[in-house]
């Protein structure tokens, strides 16, 4: 048998928990009082008043939390839970999980300071949810040990589905609580160009909304857009020191431009070569704008610029100056962001016709400021975001009628739904289920376009159901314009006779994960890649190139920790459907004459009221959004985000349980209406409010409108003497008579 160990553990810091270690303690033995909330007290804590004595709950309490806090004999482990205990009576080995508070006990001084700062309130689990607190925090204020706690739950999905990993969560709150330049600074950690994709991107973030599931999700995408207005645009993260290596982004898209900035920001020179006259890839020459307006990029491709990047316009990559050009030029690395210019064809008679323009190059034509001519009757080929840019734009330079014609139906649509609900109010036409087969010229001039119609069939490679041709059903559409937009690819003409690997798709072959091609110190990403895709995507290609580019120049290993961990998702709990129900702010427009004539700006962005009200409908449900604004305010240095949970390991001779108790769920008893009316309260709520400490200082009021009630009805034995079955325990709860009174 082995030797006895004369320390106890005693599970749960409640009174009874506390007493008994004070006790021990006192006795000689060393005890480990385990409680697995952040502070000793246990439901004491919360009463106004003891049972039966009527006394101060909080004055008989709080000498016993300091005097356990302070003995000498006495171990308190706060927020830690007993994962195992083996052995035998009189030695048992113990394993006590300690989880992260994210704060360090050695530093924290409990000034108060870190709740200021924080912008994410949830509900108070100490105040029973009666108000909210905020994500760091101290469960009460006699509290020991006197030190705050951050929460965290799962991830909140809107920052997982994020292509580039933004903190959405973070920033969100911070615009909630009108912190705009820290919410612009958490967005720049993982997007250069926040007023660009808080206008074109299609938010896949929102599609994840837990909100959606109570009424709509946040408008997560135009609160980037009002933040990155809001305020002016600047790089307010740190530079590091200036490195020798120098690295050259062929393009200027939305990949180049981002790995250009984050390469700038750890110090790289770093030089862009765009083969356009204008900056911006397929941002300035694809995207119109009446949908991303010039100045906007501009100013934020000039915030790029003052990282030190230097951009040379009219410089392609090809014959006059290869890959291999630019190494001996010094450049240590290479990363192509050169994107998909290159119109696929419709391969039908009468392509060749010169009022036959294809998409990309019509928009980009526009969006260069050239002169572009469109006749009375313009029908636009495809269904993607080409297709309906191209629509758009061609009634914007006076065409009377023009039609889109798709082979699929509108559900099948690639193209964004906000952007085809507003070229349908601009009063484009729509052909669905429609195929062109020939293009019927006269006297050398587009007099028709000979169209079939289709049927869908069963889901093809893209999981879109494939369209399939009726026969006889063809018919004429007269028009005098078309514009194919079916599709595009990178032009890699000037990869001719080099090393670089490419995909039977069209595209460069690259390390899925590093982005590193065929060639040594050559990386790619983006649209070159994927193939025509959007703009997040290849802001999130060009932020993992930089990071390998980085990697590479100082020979490190570019696949070590690159593996994305799975993480749970923050789901949709029931306790949000006790939020009221708010719709989701939507943008103004102009006037749709104005929209049909003009490229201005058609969206006109929120309000400063407006933005904040729809910040504030986030549900919080990852909980801390980690905005990190609590380790900035922290004079003592104690927050730290990274701090993991540990496990510790003690043997003990002997081990009390203390756990207390789990409160009665009072929804279960549904005819009492408790979950439904505000002024059903359990008596726990009651004791929280009717407290010095608590939420109303003390006052008795109704929390369906903070006034003082002129009745109150005691409903007793809820949840006891319950022989049905219903829900209830059939035992007496032995305190309710004498309580109420």
């Amino acid at each position: 048998m082995k030797e006895k160990v004369g320390a106890v553990m005693v599970v749960g810091g409640g009174i009874a928990g506390i007493q008994a270690s004070l006790d021990l303690a006192e006795s000689g033995y060393y005890v480990y009082l385990v409680e697995s909330s952040p502070a000793i007290g246990g439901v004491m804590a919360q009463l106004d008043k003891t049972f039966p004595t009527n006394d101060c709950s909080m004055c008989i309490l709080s000498p016993k939390l300091v005097e356990a806090g302070r003995h000498l004999n006495i171990m308190p482990l706060t927020y830690s839970e007993v994962m195992e205990v083996k052995g035998e009576p009189g030695n048992f080995e113990v394993s006590v999980k300690k989880k992260s508070r994210f704060v360090d006990p050695s530093k924290c001084t409990g000034c108060g300071e870190c709740p200021q700062a924080c912008p994410v309130l949830i509900k108070s689990q100490f105040d029973e949810a009666l108000v909210d607190r905020k994500a760091i925090y101290r469960p009460y204020a006699q509290a020991f040990p006197n030190i705050f706690t951050i929460e965290k739950g799962d991830r909140a999905p809107c920052g997982l589905t994020c292509p580039s990993g933004i903190n959405v969560q973070g920033y969100v709150a911070l615009i909630g609580t009108g912190k705009y330049k820290e919410a612009l600074t958490l967005i720049q950690e993982n997007l250069p160009l926040p007023g660009v994709l808080g206008r074109i991107c299609p938010h896949p973030c929102e599609k994840e909304c837990n909100r959606k599931d109570l009424d709509e999700p946040v408008a997560i995408c135009e609160l980037k857009r009002f933040v990155a207005d809001q305020v002016k645009a600047e790089f307010s993260l740190k530079k590091d020191e200036v490195k020798e290596e120098k690295v050259a982004i062929v393009g200027s898209g939305p990949a180049g431009l981002t790995a250009a900035a984050y390469l700038a920001l750890k110090g790289y020179p770093v030089t862009i070569f765009e083969a356009l006259s204008v900056t911006g890839g397929m941002l300035y020459a694809g995207i119109p704008s009446y949908r991303l307006p010039r100045d906007i990029l501009s100013e934020e491709i000039k915030t790029i610029q003052s990282l030190g990047v230097e951009i040379k316009t009219n410089s392609p990559i090809g014959p006059s100056l290869t890959i291999d050009d630019l190494f001996h030029q010094g450049y240590r690395s290479v990363f192509l962001g050169i994107g998909a210019h290159q119109d696929q064809k419709l391969n039908i008679p009468g392509e060749d016709n010169s009022n036959v323009i294809p998409g990309v190059v019509f928009l980009r034509n526009v969006n260069l400021g050239q002169k572009v001519e469109v006749g009375k009757r313009v029908a636009v080929i495809g269904g993607g975001n080409v297709a309906i840019d191209a629509a758009r734009s061609a009634l914007r330079l006076g065409s009377e009628e023009v039609t889109i014609v798709y082979r699929r139906s509108r559900d099948e649509m690639p193209a964004y739904e906000e952007d085809v609900k507003e070229a349908d109010e601009e009063g484009i036409k729509f052909q669905f289920l429609t195929a062109p087969s020939e293009i019927i010229l006269k006297d050398g001039k587009i007099s028709s376009l000979r169209c079939l119609r289709m049927e869908l069939g069963e889901p093809d490679s893209s999981g879109r159901r494939r369209p399939i041709p009726i026969q006889g059903s063809e018919f004429l559409l007269e028009v005098d314009t078309i514009i194919p937009a079916i599709g595009q690819t990178p032009d890699l003409s000037f990869l001719k006779g080099m090393e670089l690997e490419t995909t039977m798709q069209g595209t460069i072959k690259v390390d899925p994960t590093t982005l590193q091609t065929s060639k040594k110190g050559v990386f790619a990403g983006g649209d070159a890649v994927s193939g025509p895709w959007i703009a997040i995507e290849a802001v999130a290609a060009g932020k993992e190139a930089a990071v390998s580019i980085d990697r590479f120049l100082r020979g490190k290993d570019l696949q070590e920790g690159r593996k994305k961990p799975d993480i749970e998702k923050a789901r949709f709990e029931e306790i949000y459907r006790d939020q009221p129900k708010a719709l989701r702010a939507h943008m103004e427009t102009i006037p749709l004459e104005e929209r049909r004539r003009t490229f201005s700006e058609v969206k006109k962005g929120f309000t400063e009221e407006e933005a904040k009200r729809e910040a504030l409908r986030c549900l919080n449900c990852g909980l801390c959004s980690e905005c990190l604004q609590c380790v900035a305010i922290c004079k003592a240095g104690a927050i730290n985000h990274q701090i993991e949970e540990e496990t510790i390991h003690f043997n003990v001779g002997s081990i009390i349980l203390s756990p207390g108790f789990d409160e009665f769920d009072a929804n279960r008893l549904a005819a009492y209406g408790y979950g439904r009316l505000a002024n059903v309260i359990t008596s726990i709520q009651f004791e929280r409010i009717l407290s010095a400490s608590g939420p109303f200082q003390g006052n008795l009021l109704r929390l369906s409108d903070r006034t003082s009630p002129k009745k109150v009805a005691w409903i007793q034995c809820a949840g006891s003497r319950d022989m049905t079955g219903n829900g209830g325990n059939e035992y007496c709860s032995s305190v309710c008579c004498m309580y109420a009174i």
